[in-house]
């Protein structure tokens, strides 16, 4: 079967390198800094910032096959050399692959809540993956969350205020699609509240490491330490 996507530089290819990533070697143009989306669907953000910001990389990484797909192909369809798209699992990319210190910013947009009880490991919000943005991030980088869940917001940002690595700079209801996404046009169409809040990276030591969740079978003590970023 031929490959939908066919030849696309514009997709990340992790198999072809070794980490962690050299930002040099990732995007076509030189770039001043970094900037994960963690969970980029269908592209709306990482195309709109790219366009708007050329001096900066952007990075999106997302697991589902078919927003992937999507994504991929509008950013060849745009053109831009300082954005790429990469599918693999988030929590493996910033384990290993991303360097410590090497991001300038993260962004977590409107993921999934999956409310229901058992499904709680699902979720992707939650200590785990904000040791592992504070270990990415460099000092006084910026992350960024957003949702339309209540609870879910509520929960993200009391375990993001008691870690010791971050700073909360802003934490409010949206008026209107400040940050646009597909799911934000959609859900502020729709009357619902959007959360938005941004911390800073403070100058605390990175934290080890965390065990994975339990839906990645990778063990942790397989997991190299990433080195330090060696670029912009």
């Amino acid at each position: 079967m031929t490959d939908p996507l066919g030849t696309n530089p514009w997709i990340l290819e992790l198999a072809e390198r070794s980490p962690p990533l050299r930002w040099d070697e990732v995007f076509a143009c030189p770039i001043e800094r970094v900037e994960l989306e963690i969970g980029s669907g269908k592209g709306r953000f990482l195309r709109d910032e790219a366009e708007r910001r050329p001096e900066t990389g952007f990075l999106g990484v997302e697991r589902a096959a078919k927003w992937f797909t999507i994504c991929a192909k509008r950013l060849r369809r745009d053109g831009r050399p300082n954005v790429r798209v990469v599918r693999t699992d988030a929590f493996d990319l910033l384990a290993r692959w991303i360097p410590i210190g090497g991001l300038a910013a993260a962004h977590v947009l409107y993921p999934d809540p999956w409310p229901k009880k058992r499904h709680a490991k699902r979720r992707l919000l939650g200590p785990v993956l904000f040791d592992l943005v504070a270990r990415a991030l460099r000092p006084a980088g910026s992350f960024h969350v957003a949702t339309d869940v209540d609870w879910y917001f509520e929960e993200a940002t009391d375990a993001l205020g008691r870690h010791a690595c971050f700073i909360a700079e802003e934490v409010r209801i949206l008026e209107g699609t400040s940050i646009e996404t597909n799911y934000s046009i959609k859900y502020e169409k729709q009357g619902r509240r959007l959360h938005l809040a941004r911390y800073l990276r403070s100058d605390a030591p990175a934290p080890a490491i965390p065990p994975p969740p339990s839906r990645i079978r990778r063990s942790a003590s397989t997991v190299p330490s990433p080195a330090p970023a060696a670029g912009p």
